[in-house]
């Protein structure tokens, strides 16, 4: 995949700025720039995302997160590899360094972790900001913020209008829906195993997480029986799927045979009516290989949940003018990349 436009080659920013600029954060720290930030570090592939969509150059770009076996991020192969967003190198970072660092706050106990590794950058003179990237509730705002920070702000305006474009043009649909109108969803990225960050893409395309405020990861299967959920979401993160052959379904095939065979759940509803769908994780907010996409996973949630309210939307078009417009990647959907199964059904 070969950059089209996204990325400058001077380094130079564009956009009127002024110094001091003080941000506030995404876990609320605020933050003062006394000048331009020419040289940054990023933690987590969401952050690489985020400023590739709003044109911010290659050049200002000294560390990323380990990029092995990404091929949507190939041409940030060559910069400096600063470790996992968990656990980064933090001498590493200090010897790039940098004007600013990007940090992925984390979940749970990695977000406990992470006020001590910032103490560590700020006590060697080098600027923190925590942004998630992968948030739904947050992510305009922090667009907005890098839009801020590295002078492109209208380029932040303009992906920002496409992105809550698509967002609000589903909520529209959906918000008013009674909860007897949204399908019984349950969703695992392995067997019997959730997450409650699914809760909220698949509430926001109209369905009702089977598990909704409950802090669950391994589940009963007897629990999902009893919920009996219209639909049944598959989750997969085991591979590249952005460098697959668009013709290559066989994994996906396979995930949802599984389903689709298991003899506990053969009285569920979804089971019943085949609505189980696989989608792999660059659609959604966490587990490897995910992205800032998961917005288009919310398309396809919508189309699949609700095909007579969405009569025209069309996933896989929004997903190609992201590729295309936003990420400057000549990439095309009917050649490469494996991302929902079965497709026809979110056509």
């Amino acid at each position: 995949m070969l950059l089209l436009f996204c990325l400058s080659c001077t380094g130079e920013l564009a956009g009127a700025q002024s110094f001091p600029m003080t941000l506030t954060d995404s876990i609320g720290r605020s933050v003062t720039l006394d000048s331009p930030v020419n040289r940054v570090v990023c933690t987590a592939t969401q952050h690489l995302e985020t400023l590739r969509s709003i044109k911010v150059s290659r050049d200002v770009l000294v560390g990323v997160p380990g990029l092995r076996g990404y091929s949507y991020f190939s041409e940030f192969q060559d910069i400096t590899n600063i470790g996992q967003y968990f656990e980064p190198d933090l001498d590493k970072i200090v010897e790039l360094e940098p004007d600013l660092v990007i940090f992925h706050p984390g979940p749970g106990p990695l977000g406990d972790s992470l006020a001590p590794k910032i103490d560590v950058l700020e006590n060697s003179g080098i600027n923190v900001i925590c942004l998630y990237c992968n948030r739904p509730d947050l992510y305009a705002d922090e667009v907005k913020i890098l839009g801020q920070i590295f002078g492109r702000e209208e380029e932040a305006d303009l992906f920002i209008d496409f992105y809550e474009g698509v967002i609000d043009s589903i909520a529209d649909e959906t918000d008013s829906l009674s909860r007897a109108d949204r399908p019984l969803v349950y969703s695992e990225w392995r067997p019997y195993t959730t997450f409650n960050l699914d809760s909220y893409p698949i509430e926001m395309a109209g369905g009702s997480y089977i598990f909704s405020g409950q802090d669950v990861r391994d589940v009963d299967p007897e629990d999902i029986s009893s919920s009996n959920p219209d639909v049944i979401l598959v989750l997969l993160s085991s591979a590249d799927y952005d460098g697959l052959r668009a013709s290559d379904l066989s994994d996906l095939e396979r995930a949802r045979e599984d389903i689709m065979s298991r003899p506990e759940l053969q009285e569920v509803t979804a089971v019943q009516e085949g609505r189980v769908y696989v989608m792999t994780s660059p659609l959604w907010v966490y587990l490897p290989y995910s992205s800032c996409r998961y917005f288009i996973g919310i398309a396809y949630l919508a189309k699949w949940f609700h095909p007579q309210l969405f009569p025209d939307l069309d996933p896989e078009e929004i997903h190609q003018e992201y590729l295309t417009e936003f990420q400057g990647l000549d990439m095309d959907l009917q050649d490469r990349g494996v991302y929902v199964y079965p497709r026809e059904e979110a056509d």
